[in-house]
């Protein structure tokens, strides 16, 4: 019988071994993303400023990875059933969310959720950011936030406010307002701004809270009426549309950002791939004039800002939601 290998040949084995079991893996690094195309998972339904967004840069974000990149919308409960599937998917690159603020909200506001923020996803780019807007039916005997919350106050028809759903920008806004401006406050909550925009035009919801970006052709076409928008100055699409600062709530800023992540466990070669390729679509005018024309800001900064100030949000509002009482829904 042949003598068995000296203990330095299993070594040399076992490493050989361990060498030839990575190989496909880092194949698989070197080859991304030539295997199939990218899934970008939208947290809302088509037809709000979130699914806008995307839809401009997967074209351009295709034509540089030389690959097709595929929206995918996957909306309900506020964007945590696309996240959650994301965060279970294969990290490899090939399964990337596309979200906004609702991201930091969800686990601030969430007591239970099937994934962590924090320990499950890591962030590709910051994209952009977008105000958020106010708006009623035209029909809304209120052209003005003090005049709206008096409105409210009085009758009960005036308090229901449509979102892109729980956990949205747009609800925590709503609620955080509601808490500020101490007027009772109804939140519809729908599967994306989109949805939510066509029930306020049809008048079976009085007031929309959300990006301004699904809004502005409405409102310039006349189906809605704009009362304030919640950044820190006017929007050039609306110019006369006053901030919540301006309207008498001084402080008030509760625009949202643009975001994509994908699994923590993403191979660090593949993230910065697609971060380059991102980069390289924004930098596209076509790109930029297309997200400006929807009221976004293209803010363009790599994933480990865009995760900071994840973490930074989360710790900020749980103070928000603890301090307004507010509860998931």
């Amino acid at each position: 019988m042949p003598a068995s290998p000296s203990r330095p040949s299993r070594r040399r084995l076992l490493v050989a071994g361990a060498l030839v079991a990575s190989r496909p893996a880092f194949a698989q690094d070197a080859d991304y993303p030539a295997r199939q195309p990218i899934r970008l998972i939208v947290t809302f339904a088509p037809g709000g400023g979130t699914d806008t967004i995307a839809r401009t840069l997967n074209g351009p974000l295709g034509e540089v990875l030389r690959q097709s990149v595929v929206v995918e919308n996957r909306p309900g409960a506020g964007g945590t059933i696309a996240t959650d599937l994301v965060a279970k998917a294969p990290p490899d690159g090939y399964t990337v969310l596309f979200t906004v603020s609702s991201h930091s909200i969800n686990q601030a506001l969430y007591p239970r959720l099937p994934f962590d923020t924090e320990r499950d996803l890591r962030a590709v780019a910051l994209i952009g950011e977008l105000p958020q807007v106010l708006a009623v039916h035209p029909g809304v005997p209120a052209d003005t936030l003090p005049a709206l919350v008096e409105l409210a106050r009085r009758d009960p028809r005036f308090r229901a406010y449509a979102t892109g759903g729980p956990g949205s920008p747009g609800h925590f806004a709503g609620e955080v307002f509601r808490a500020r401006a101490e007027v009772e406050l109804e939140h519809v909550a729908y599967k994306g701004a989109g949805p939510a925009i066509t029930d306020v035009i049809g008048n079976q919801v009085p007031l929309f809270l959300g990006t301004l970006s699904g809004a502005v052709p409405h409102v310039k076409a006349g189906r809605l009426k704009a009362i304030a928008v919640t950044s820190e100055a006017r929007s050039p699409l609306l110019p006369t549309v006053p901030t919540f600062a301006e309207s008498g709530w001084p402080g008030f800023n509760m625009d949202t950002w643009i975001g994509m992540f994908v699994p923590r466990a993403t191979p660090e070669a593949v993230v910065s791939r697609l971060r380059r390729a991102t980069g390289a679509a924004l930098q596209q005018p076509a790109v930029r004039e297309r997200i400006a024309s929807q009221a976004g800001r293209v803010v363009d900064a790599d994933g480990a800002v865009l995760d900071a100030r994840v973490s930074a949000e989360i710790r900020e509002f749980r103070a928000i939601v603890q301090k307004a009482g507010l509860k998931p829904e």
